[in-house]
């Protein structure tokens, strides 16, 4: 396990330091990035990516103990995988910098989690407050994601898990030549870029790479054999989404809660 680190500077008085148009007015939910993402969930290609995002989500968890381990949610939106992090066993705490979406984290969990209101580049949290942290689609929103992973490595002692939408894609090359695949266009990541950053911030600690999705957008539907395709996992940045788990320390021995891990994920050094 890692010691804590200092606490960072003071923020510039800059009310958005970080995204274009993410501070919508309290009470409000209009158009966003993120919130177009909410909506795009509840189309059917969206479901269906929703659904593998949920599977690599649970399969980067199943080295980490559950019970009675705290996980911070960076950028939690209106709290969909806050709501599945919980469900999954762990005391889980929904950092939102938009009011309005914290609200509806809010109103969707209700006493089941905790809640902070604040930048995610300069999280109100003591050094290894959590256990873990994860950011799903959040980092792709963040201009400075360097400064919001430094803050992950020093409010978190245990790991920290990642996943964006991959620009080394079919579907990011599609999305890149103008077909439609959802609100992704603007926000693919490149593997490449995000392995630098991770390799810089978290220095020395293990980092292990998955990726789903690996059919075109087109064939994001719930048939064979697309369905079969998809929904396999590669350590390679090949799919539509790509995740990291980054561990601090050991990996707990066994899988803590009922979950089903079908072979070992291996490393990308």
């Amino acid at each position: 396990m890692k010691q804590p680190s200092p606490a960072p500077t003071s923020p510039a008085a800059d009310p958005d330091p970080y995204r274009g148009e993410r501070f919508p007015a309290a009470g409000s939910l209009r158009p966003t990035p993120e919130t177009r993402y909410s909506a795009w969930y509840a189309t059917r290609k969206g479901a269906f990516m929703l659904a593998r995002k949920e599977e690599l989500l649970r399969r980067l968890l199943s080295g980490w103990a559950r019970r009675s381990r705290s996980l911070l949610v960076v950028q939690a939106g209106e709290g969909m995988f806050l709501e599945s992090l919980w469900e999954s066993g762990f005391d889980v705490t929904g950092q939102e910098s938009v009011p309005a979406l914290l609200d509806a984290a809010r109103a969707r969990l209700g006493a089941r989690a905790e809640y902070a209101l604040s930048a995610p580049d300069h999280l109100p949290f003591d050094p290894c407050s959590f256990d873990y942290a994860v950011a799903v689609d959040a980092l792709e929103f963040c201009r400075d994601q360097e400064a919001v992973l430094r803050e992950m490595d020093r409010v978190v002692c245990g790991g920290v898990i990642l996943m964006v939408p991959n620009a080394w894609s079919l579907s990011g090359l599609c999305c890149r030549r103008g077909a439609a695949c959802g609100p992704l266009r603007p926000f693919l990541q490149s593997p490449r870029v995000l392995q630098r950053l991770v390799k810089k911030v978290f220095a020395g600690q293990r980092a292990v790479w998955i990726s789903s999705l690996l059919g075109p957008a087109w064939s994001w539907r719930p048939y064979p054999p697309a369905i079969l395709a998809n929904s396999l996992h590669t350590p390679l940045p090949a799919g539509a989404v790509i995740g990291v788990r980054i561990d601090f320390g050991p990996l707990s021995t066994g899988t803590p809660l009922p979950a089903a891990v079908r072979s070992p994920v291996s490393t990308l050094e």
